[in-house]
């Protein structure tokens, strides 16, 4: 059982998984070996060559003999189910072949059968024909006119009828378009030896091939009008004269990319031919034109200037080629042979053409240079003088000596131009082989260490591509043979400075040699300097380079040697530089140095193989100190320093208190330069400031003041030394420590300055101006809150309440309001970061100018415009808010300005603002003003930041003049004893009001804050006030106002109405709360409805920002 197990299993793999042939195909098969004659084993079936088979099935059979009689039909290969090439030569065929039946699409092929041909096509072919060619038909079997009807083709997309040799046989083969009118066939390919064109214009066709023997009838031919769906035609007439006028009949709308025609083509008298109408023609190829197809020795013919291939030949053409030529400026490859042309071709000019012959004509004259880069054909012409280099260096190529051969060139003198040179292409993995005079061919360049990888032209003579090579597998040196003109070069595939392995001196002579690797074989690209004296290149290969000195020079020194290699044709040209030293008078052997000197500043002392260095500026000629070569540092006597000595050197007078950090000694000027924080000669005194104060009550108590104060660290007990005084009064200190005092004082009210005076240093002085304010428990309001009857005023917070019916930071304004009030729109300046309001005819503009650096007697140090000065940083746009950003630096300053708008747009938002809780309404605008890292010249100053605003007239403004009113301002209520300030600016029946929070947070620490009315002594304008924000001296200040337009009575809605209407005063609040240096400003604009006591906000948007 085991045994026929095995036995079975051994059948199985022989017979099954080798592939026997199915049983049904194998008998089939081995009828058609007994038709034809041959003796086949069996089991060599699908292995001989009449036979491929596909596991146990046939599916490719190719039958030939010279000897069987038999007639094959298509009976003898139904049996085999998946064939699908059949192949049958030299042997006799029945004329219902083609009916079929085929088991599966197949392509059929006869070459040189015998059949009854006007019978095979006298019926429809079978659907599964898809492929159908018959050729090499020995004439004697077309005696009887062969119909060939393109509806009979079926499926059959190729189609291929021909004869052994065109002949009058031709004529009996008539191709029949009985394709019904309004429908169209598709074929890949039709080839035919036909006697006439039928009409193809419901033919759509790629391809088209058409040999006649004797030209076509003028009505077949005259069917060329008809191919309008014909992408390339081929067509070849052997006798008789063809007019290919015909093609200038053919539709615009058509598919003609490829025209190829030889035959003898009548005479043209009536002028050019236009083919302009084949608008999509890229190759246009006429052979065998005769010397009649000329028009006054023209070529005849005005081309669509898509034609890329010309080709013309056996003409006539005395005048005009070369302008025809240029005509055409996409023509990439020209053929012009055999057309009796005579002209000068020293002036014929290669413009980039991939190809040009003009072989066999009557061309004198030289060969420009210019087509070295063009594949180019000379044959057979008169032309004369030197044939150039990119010819002369191949001529063993065998195909280049025949295209130039034939003519009266000058003798040919030894190659010695072509100059190969390598370059890899790291990020594309490409080499590139450029130079002059590399060859045409691909085949003729070998690389010798990998024969398998091969170079492809980019520009012939000139440029070489190879894709086979990546960085990791590519050597340094390449060997390429160049066959065709018997030369090897040795060549680097990287850019490296040549390496000199040893110098020899020619003997009695000024020329020298330099041996080593990487130089190259061009001697254009190599120069040699030996000290400053030129050295004229003689030779140069990969390996060695000659040179002769230029000039009288001493031959007993020693000479330093520089020599340069250009990058040559690239378009970034790189200089490699190999610098050496070397004898004059003998040999020299050069040694490299482990390090890359030049990287480093200094050169190779080759003699030694380590580095030199010159030292700056030669250590100031030698006169302030020495030259240490072996590290190019100057070593400079006593009085002078610096890396070339070129400074003096000046001892401090004392340590600048260096132990301590507080200063450095200025070795240029001998004096001390003191850190910010301290002064004085030796740095030991220290600059106090002030950075924020807590202050009493207007009872006295404990005030803190936050600052630098110095320390003890120099045993002089400075903080103990220090006095306190805040207006008048001495506040007695009770803790001291670098950046805190604690002191006492007595009763006041007020704002007070603050002078801090140390007894051991009393010249220097901080004075605080307006840094201190009594806390007044009880807080008074604005203007009194008008009047009991407009509102109370809350002592504790010093806000007014309004009663019902008055709204208004003082409740001076009656809620009177109609239900129309006039919008408020407000647009950005992206350039001054200022902010304007519109209403009617008045605009109020609200920006921030300067920061100003203030001394302690209050004069301006230092003032920096802001204005103008912004640039937008971002924008970013949520439901609820609007964020605008700006920034500046300030100019010889590391001081950053950080400016930003917020738009509130849904709903009310509360903020804290150092001790101050406060709330920004809805369609509102906050802004925050950042200053960090501020320069001061001296610590002893502060700063204060300008605010802007004025008001002025809409000069497009159409309204009448009703509510015209001078500017007026009103500052009666800029207190700083009240929680806010308020300033007026009023016109034309609205206000905008100022509203200053007094507080600043400087380096995270709320404190008081003064405001300043400031004079503008450059503008007398009335409508227009400034206020100085008094800032201390702070690292980090955060200032954070807010804007609101409110709408009240006192306007007049239209000047046509009676003067008892309700009218509109538009006051703007400004609320400033200053935090470290930063501001935040808010406009809204609050509606009171008339007789009603909710409040209805008119939304502002805010406009694009100003160009």
């Amino acid at each position: 059982m085991k045994f026929l197990l095995i036995l079975f299993i051994s059948y199985f793999v022989i017979n099954v998984v080798k592939g026997q042939l199915n049983l049904q195909e194998e008998q089939c098969l081995g009828q058609i070996f007994s038709n034809l004659g041959v003796n086949i084993q069996t089991s060599d079936y699908c292995s001989s060559n009449y036979t491929g088979c596909n596991g146990q099935f046939v599916s490719v059979l190719n039958i030939k003999s010279y000897t069987s009689t038999h007639e094959f039909s298509q009976v003898d290969f139904q049996c085999f189910s998946k064939v699908i090439s059949i192949s049958i030569s030299d042997l006799k065929i029945s004329s219902t072949f083609l009916e079929g039946p085929f088991p599966t699409e197949v392509a059929l092929s006869f070459h040189n059968c015998s059949t009854t041909y006007s019978n095979l096509f006298s019926t429809i072919i079978n659907s599964n024909i898809t492929y159908l060619s018959f050729d090499r038909i020995d004439p004697l079997q077309i005696s009887n006119t062969v119909n060939i009807k393109l509806s009979y083709l079926n499926r059959a997309s190729i189609f291929i009828f021909s004869i052994i040799k065109v002949s009058s046989s031709s004529d009996y083969i008539i191709l029949i378009n009985d394709i019904p009118a309004g429908s169209t066939k598709s074929f890949t390919q039709i080839a035919m030896d036909i006697k006439d064109l039928p009409p193809m214009d419901n033919i759509i066709l790629n391809g088209l091939n058409i040999r006649t023997f004797n030209s076509p009838t003028s009505k077949g031919y005259s069917n060329i009008q008809t191919l309008k769906y014909i992408t390339n035609f081929y067509i070849f007439i052997n006798q008789g004269y063809s007019d290919f006028s015909e093609f200038a009949l053919i539709p615009n709308q058509n598919n003609f990319k490829i025209i190829q025609m030889a035959g003898n083509l009548s005479p043209t008298p009536t002028g050019i031919i236009d083919l302009r109408n084949l608008s999509g023609l890229k190759q246009l190829i006429l052979s065998l034109v005769s010397s009649d197809f000329n028009y006054q020795g023209h070529i005849p013919l005005n081309l669509p200037q898509t034609v890329k291939n010309f080709h013309i030949s056996d003409g006539s053409f005395s005048v005009g080629v070369k302008e025809f030529l240029n005509a055409y400026p996409n023509i990439s490859i020209v053929s012009i042979p055999g057309n009796q042309i005579n002209a000068n071709f020293s002036e014929w000019k290669n413009r980039g053409y991939d190809q040009f012959s003009i072989s066999e004509n009557n061309f004198q004259g030289t060969v420009d240079s210019s087509w070295c880069t063009t594949m180019t054909t000379l044959l057979k012409n008169k032309l004369t003088g030197d044939l150039p280099s990119c010819f002369a260096c191949h001529l063993y190529n065998e195909y280049i000596n025949f295209t130039v051969s034939e003519n009266l060139f000058n003798p040919i003198l030894p190659c010695t131009t072509l100059i190969p040179n390598l370059r890899f292409d790291s990020s594309s993995n490409i080499l590139y082989l450029y130079g002059d005079d590399l060859g045409f061919y691909e085949t003729d360049i070998k690389i010798v260490s990998s024969p398998t990888k091969s170079f492809n032209h980019l520009i012939y003579s000139k440029l070489f591509f190879c894709d086979k090579f990546t960085q990791s597998n590519l050597p340094e040196i390449l060997t390429l043979d160049f066959t065709s003109a018997n030369k090897t070069f040795i060549l680097s595939t990287v850019e490296k400075p040549p390496l000199v392995d040893l110098v020899t001196v020619a003997s009695s002579s000024a020329l020298l040699f330099f041996d080593g690797s990487f130089f190259n074989y061009n001697k254009s690209s190599i120069k040699i300097k030996v000290d400053d004296l030129t050295c004229l290149i003689t030779q140069t290969t990969f390996n060695q380079t000659s040179c002769l000195i230029q000039g009288s020079y001493n031959k007993n020194s020693l000479a330093q040697i520089t020599i340069t290699v250009e990058s040559y044709y690239t378009t970034k040209l790189k200089i490699l530089q190999t610098n050496l030293f070397a004898y004059l008078n003998q040999s020299t052997t050069v040694y490299s140095c482990s390090l890359d000197c030049n990287s480093l500043g200094g050169i190779c002392n080759t003699l030694i193989g380590q580095c030199s260095f010159n030292c700056p500026n030669d250590c100031t000629n030698s006169l302030a100190g020495t030259c240490n070569s072996s590290t190019g540092v100057c070593n400079c006597y006593t009085d002078f320093q610096g890396l070339d000595c070129s400074l003096p050197f000046k001892a401090c007078t004392s340590d600048c208190s260096s132990p301590l950090s507080q200063g450095s000694c200025n070795n240029q000027t001998g004096i001390c330069q003191c850190i910010p924080n301290y002064q004085g000669l030796n740095c030991n005194i220290p600059s106090h400031y002030i950075t924020s104060v807590i202050p009493c009550s207007i009872d006295g108590g404990e005030v803190l003041i936050n600052g630098w104060f110095g320390n003890n660290n120099d045993g002089t007990h400075l903080l103990s030394s220090y006095n306190i005084v805040i207006g008048s009064l001495d506040c007695i200190v009770t803790s001291i420590n670098e950046t805190e005092i604690k002191c006492n004082l007595g009763a006041g009210t007020g704002t007070k300055n603050i002078k801090i005076i140390n007894s051991i240093n009393p010249n220097v002085i901080f004075n605080g101006n307006g840094l201190f304010n009594y806390q007044n428990p009880i807080k008074t309001c604005p203007n009194s809150c008008t009047s009991l009857n407009n509102g109370k005023c809350n002592s504790n917070t010093g806000e007014c309440q309004c009663n019902d019916k008055f709204i208004g930071f003082d409740c001076s304004t009656p809620i009177k309001i109609i239900e129309s009030a006039p919008p408020t729109n407000t647009s950005i300046n992206k350039d001054t970061g200022g902010i304007e309001l519109t209403n009617q005819d008045t605009i109020y503009e609200i920006s921030i100018i300067s920061l100003n650096e203030i001394s302690i007697d209050g004069s301006i140090i230092k003032s920096h415009q802001l204005k103008g000065n912004w640039s937008s940083d971002n924008t970013t746009i949520t439901p609820d808010s609007n964020y605008f950003k700006f920034s500046q630096k300030l100019i010889n300053n590391t001081c950053k300005i950080t400016f930003t708008i917020e738009e509130i747009k849904l709903k009310d938002k509360n903020f804290t603002f150092g001790t101050t809780t406060f709330k920004v309404e809805k369609d509102s605008i906050k802004l925050s003003v950042l200053i960090q890292d501020y320069q001061y010249q001296s610590s002893l100053n502060t700063l204060q930041l300008i605010f802007y605003s004025a008001v002025g007239n809409d000069s497009n403004s159409n309204n009448d003049d009703c509510n015209k009113q001078d500017t007026s301002i009103d500052t009666s209520n800029a207190n700083n004893q009240q929680i806010s300030n308020y300033i007026q600016i009023s016109k034309n029946s609205k206000t905008l009001v100022g509203r200053f929070i007094n507080q600043v947070i400087a380096d995270s620490r709320s404190t008081f804050m003064s405001s300043t009315i400031i004079k503008d002594n450059n503008n007398n304008s009335s409508s227009s006030v400034m206020l100085g924000l008094n800032l201390p001296h702070c690292k980090e200040c955060l200032i954070d106002p807010d804007f609101s337009v409110l709408v009240s009575p006192d306007f007049k809605e239209s000047c046509n109405e009676s003067t008892n209407k309700n009218k509109w005063l538009i006051p703007v609040v400004v609320v400033v709360p200053v935090v470290g240096c930063a501001a935040i400003l808010t406009l809204s604009v609050v509606l009171y409805k008339k007789y009603k006591y909710n409040l209805k906000f008119i939304a502002i948007k805010l406009k694009p920002f100003k160009e």
